[in-house]
Order: C-alpha cells, then structure tokens, then sequence
C-alpha cells in the first residue's frame, strides 16, 4: 500500500473545507452527469464530494442534511428533462423516489466504510436498489448510473455481459475508490489498480465486440417508422374530421413506405385517437392496408374508455402481411399519472420470414425485465411505438439501445415528439430520423434479420443475486465482529 500523504500535507486537505462545500460540490457534479445536457466523465466522480462529506460528518443532522442535498441534486437532474407539456411538479415525483433508493448505498457504507472489503460494499448496495427500482417500481431504471455512458458504444456493450448492474457497479467502484484515496490519502491495489485494470478491460471488450460486429455481415430486412401528425396527447379528443385527416396521412406515409421496400413498419405511438364504436371498421381498415400492400404492419393508436375520468386503451394491432392480427398488446408500464388502462397479456412474437419480432410500447421498454422476456422468447426484433417530448429526446431514444445490447435483438423505435430510430444488436442507431426536422416523417433502415447471443440473456441478473449474497455476508461478518469486540460483564 502506497502512503501519498507526505505530497499531500503541505497542500490540500479535506478536513480545511468546510464539509457544506463537499456537498454544494456533490449537487453540482450529480447535475452535470445524468440524463439531457450531461458530461460523461463526470459520472465517475460525481458520488465523490458526498462521499466525502459523509467521512467527516456524523449524526442524524448530517444525514438529514445529506439527503436534502441528494434531492436537490436529482431535482436538478430531472428539471432538465422537464418541458411543454410535462408539469414541474414531476420533478419531485421521480427526484425524491429516486434519493430514497440511492440513500442506503451512502449511509450504510459510511457506517461501514472502515470494515475489510467495504470498498466494494457502496456498488454493490447502489446496483442492488437500482435493480430493485426498475424491477419493482414504476420509476423503471430512470436515474440508473449505467446510462450516463450513453453516448460510449465501447462501454455499452459491456451490458451484454451483465446488464446495467455491471456497468453501474464499475462506476460505483471507480467512485468510492476515489473517494478512499482522497479519505485516506492512500493507494492500494483495490482502490487504484483493479477498478482501473477491470474498466480497461471492459473498454477493451466493447470495442473488438462493437469492431467484430461491424466486421461481419448478416442479412438484413428493410424496416420502416412511419410518423403521424396527431398531437393529440388527451382531452380534447381530436374531432372527427381531424381524425380523418391524420387517418389519410398515415395510410398515404405507410404505402410510400412499402413502396420504398419496407416490409415492417412501425407507426409511433399514439398515432392517432379512435373512438370505441369506430373501433371495428378502423381495424378491418388497417388489416386490409397490410395485406394489401404486403407488410407486417405494428397499427399504434388509443381508444378511449371514457372521458371524465379519461381513461383509454393505448394499445397496437400487431398485423402480418396476409392482413391477420397475430395478436393485440396493451401498453404494460403506463407512465405514472398516464391514464391507460394497464396490459397484462404475454408477450408474443411473430415469426416474419424466419424472423422473430416482438414489440412493446415506449415506456415499457424502460424495463429491463420485459426486454428479458423477449429474451426468452428468442427475439430477433423489438418494434416499438413510441412518444416522448422535447425535454428526454433524445436520451430516451438510446436507453433503449441498452435493451437492444441486453438481450442482443435490434429495435426499431418509432417516435413522436422525439427521435425515431433503428437499432442493432450492438447499440448501433444504423438510422435516426427527429420529429422536430422538416422531414417527410417516413424513416428507412436495414436491420439484422437475427438477433446474437449474450452472456447477460443466459445468468440474467446473476450478477446483482451476487452482490445482494456479498452484502448478506459483510453485514453478518461485520456484526459479529462488533459484538466480539464488546467487553463482557463480569458478575459481581
């Protein structure tokens, strides 16, 4: 172990700032590293000041000033994706939520954090509540350290290996180590060498299996999203002649599409509103459009139930090119506050010509355990219907280009309000077209008529079942230790 102190005395120390500072300093770091307007490197210093602040304070004012400060800073992280017509009040709807799962990751380790191996105890807590949100919440995997590195297609193959939960863990690793070094003015192997050597090699791994994807050709299938010109997003409900406007829109964009050679096309989401007793006609409609001009077609559209409340069904016709529905899929992770009556279906997909495609809806691929299910399903395409606003485009777009490197199938997102775009297996967006160009709304791609295998859609989450095993033993060697440590009473 290599004491650095001496270099160290005559210059900085942490304990000649007032520990407040570490804390502005945190907020502002965590501010600049997710979602829209971040800068990548900062994500592997960003826990730092915190961690700091909480090696030199102690007391329960400290923690409740620490945690006041981490819902600011995500208050500030999610204010950035915040624009018309998303109330503010949503930032606090995912900022606080999002504080309170990644509070135990800071306080259990500073409780801990002089224990042997408790460098590696703030990952394996942190990937432990990430996981435990986008599996069990309706927050998804939003505010996930992972997509910070969404911008690094070397770093993003890594999730092929174990998920979010291996990418986040290194971030966390190379966080805290930092964090130790400036603490204990020291260098030791797992603090400097190895979460240098493993982010190394995870680089090194991204990138001969991006370059060897791109070595390899593969067959391919012309795919299409088509965009819509409804902007309908509730109530008022369009009138009917603006329906039918949007109707003539979409029927001539979708026949241009198969003209140009498409032979799967995805409509965005919420594409166009039809009332419940149109219903019948609008699908014998788009079954005779498919078969007609020889396509799959993925119809996305709502229905609406009622209207006070509103409630509706968002939902898409999954249509093959003999005009038959294979099946019929309700959105399965409506966005909190989203008035959509919730699917509950299984997944299916359709075999097209040797290949297997899946589709989902927008918001539902925020979920890494539906991705998982098209996984097993043996999925070699993911369309998905989708409609985002200004302020998560076009981050929204590439988290689901972590799905696609999951499970190793391509996607098509068709978008509305954002950024369309297919993607293949290796999170590579080989097209993107925005809502917000002057474009014709028809978006062209060549996709993988197969998907790949990955290490990550066979132990699935493995590697998180192997962190929760760590932190059950550290917490159970750790109070042992204690309580041999306390003097035993003699009776007098």
């Amino acid at each position: 172990m290599k004491n650095f102190s001496s270099t160290t005395t005559q210059g900085f120390n942490i304990n000649q700032i007032n520990p407040l500072w570490y804390l502005a300093i945190g907020v502002a770091t965590m501010a600049l590293t997710h979602m829209t307007f971040s800068i990548e490197v900062m994500a592997w210093v960003s826990s730092v000041p915190f961690l700091i602040y909480l090696s030199l304070t102690e007391g329960w004012k400290s923690r409740l000033t620490f945690f006041l400060a981490l819902v600011l800073a995500w208050s500030l992280v999610v204010t950035k994706i915040i624009s018309d017509p998303i109330p503010l009040m949503l930032v606090f709807l995912y900022s606080i939520p999002i504080s309170l799962f990644h509070l135990p990751g800071y306080l259990i380790w500073s409780k801990f954090k002089d224990q042997k191996y408790a460098l590696f105890l703030f990952p394996a807590v942190m990937i432990i509540m990430e996981w435990i949100q986008y599996t069990f919440t309706p927050l998804a995997s939003w505010g996930v350290a992972a997509y910070t590195m969404h911008d690094n297609v070397s770093l993003i193959q890594t999730v092929s290996l174990f998920g979010l939960a291996g990418l986040s863990f290194l971030i966390y690793w190379v966080n805290v180590s930092i964090a130790n070094i400036i603490i204990k003015r020291k260098i030791s192997i797992p603090t400097f060498q190895l979460p240098l050597i493993m982010l190394f090699l995870f680089i090194f791994f991204g990138s001969i299996r991006y370059d060897m994807s791109k070595a390899n050709g593969s067959d391919t299938i012309t795919v299409a999203a088509v965009g819509t010109d409804s902007e309908a997003s509730g109530l008022p409900l369009p009138t009917k002649v603006r329906t039918e406007q949007t109707k003539t829109a979409l029927f001539k964009r979708t026949r241009t599409a198969a003209e140009g050679g498409a032979k799967i096309i995805s409509w965005n989401e919420a594409a166009i509103f039809i009332m419940p007793e149109d219903e019948k006609e609008w699908i014998n409609s788009i079954k005779e459009l498919a078969a007609e001009l020889n396509i799959t077609l993925v119809a996305s559209y709502v229905s609406p139930i009622s209207q006070s409340p509103l409630r509706y069904e968002n939902k898409y016709q999954f249509i093959d090119s003999s005009g038959n529905i294979t099946h019929t899929y309700l959105k399965h992770q409506p966005v909190p506050g989203e008035p959509a009556v919730q699917g509950k279906s299984p997944l299916k997909v359709a075999d097209i010509k040797g290949t297997k495609v899946g589709a989902a809806i927008c918001y539902d691929y925020d979920f890494p355990y539906l991705a998982k299910g098209y996984g097993e399903l043996g999925a070699d395409m993911v369309i998905l219907p989708s409609s985002d606003w200004r302020g998560i485009d076009p981050v929204h777009t590439e988290m689901a280009a972590f799905r696609a490197v999951e499970q190793g199938h391509s996607v098509l997102r068709s978008t509305r309000f954002g950024l369309s775009a297919a993607i293949t297996p290796y999170g590579e967006m080989v097209s993107q077209m925005s809502s917000f160009d002057d474009n014709d709304k028809i978006m062209y791609s060549q996709l993988p008529t197969k998907g790949v295998t990955t290490l990550y859609s066979v132990i699935q989450d493995s590697f998180v079942y192997l962190c929760i095993g760590f932190l059950l033993s550290f917490m159970a060697i750790a109070y042992r230790s204690r309580n041999k440590l306390k003097p035993i009473k003699k009776d007098d």
